[in-house]
């Protein structure tokens, strides 16, 4: 619709931004069928005393059974520890049935030079990947095959024991398959854009080719510079981002 809780809505293409509270737009919205989001994390900003950035995240409850959510986040250290502060995320989305069906991670390349108080330069971050029911992922990524055939046993059971042949013994290793559980893109550089934690287009159309089916549409509900948007419209899916 054109009106709503939102103070100002723009279309692009298969994009629609909405300007306005995620809070009170998310239950609004149509169906969509994957959020792909980098929200700020764990009081790393300020949203007054007493909104934190786990009531942020509360509008992903409301969204549809079919949808997959997939939330990028990085580390956080305090007091010399490891915060694990995903478990509240995680904890919340739990209690209306979301699980964490996979966690994967993002290969950002070298890490930066420092001293990193005594840790190993940081060089990665997560994405936690939420849902009901599982969706077949589109297979997009080329497989070094060189016509190779799938020889050799299978895996091995609880009990220990080699499995047998592979059920498709002899075919022909398929040209593409599921993209890595690492998704292997360096971290922005650009200072050209007024925006402290841009992350890179390549990444997001990584996760986009994935979860997204052509006719799928994609939400944002933290778009900060729109890189989300970018890939959607780069790979031809529907958009709908919504920013404060």
């Amino acid at each position: 619709p054109e009106t709503g809780p939102w103070k100002r809505i723009e279309r692009i293409g298969n994009a629609v931004l909405l300007l306005g509270d995620c809070l009170e737009i998310l239950p609004t919205l149509p169906k969509v069928d994957a959020v792909i989001t980098s929200p700020p994390y764990a009081e790393q900003r300020s949203y007054g005393p007493d909104r934190r950035w786990l009531e942020n995240m509360s509008g992903l409850r409301m969204l549809g059974d079919e949808c997959q959510i997939l939330v990028n986040l990085g580390l956080i250290h305090r007091d010399g520890e490891c915060i694990t502060y995903w478990d509240d995320l995680r904890a919340m989305l739990a209690s209306d049935g979301w699980r964490l069906f996979g966690w994967y991670v993002w290969d950002q390349g070298d890490g930066l030079p420092g001293d990193w108080n005594g840790r190993l330069a940081p060089s990665h971050e997560f994405v936690f990947h939420f849902n009901k029911m599982a969706r077949p992922l589109l297979k997009w990524t080329r497989t070094k095959t060189n016509n190779r055939k799938i020889t050799g046993t299978g895996l091995r059971g609880k009990d220990n024991a080699t499995k047998g042949e592979f059920s498709h013994q002899g075919a022909f290793v398929q040209d593409t398959k599921v993209a890595d559980s690492v998704i292997r893109v360096t971290r922005e550089m650009r200072r050209d854009i007024d925006h402290p934690a841009r992350f890179p287009v390549s990444f997001a159309e990584n996760l986009v080719a994935s979860f997204a089916y052509q006719e799928h549409t994609v939400a944002d509900p933290f778009l900060g510079s729109g890189t989300t948007g970018v890939a959607c419209s780069n790979l031809g899916r529907s958009f709908i981002g919504i920013e404060i």
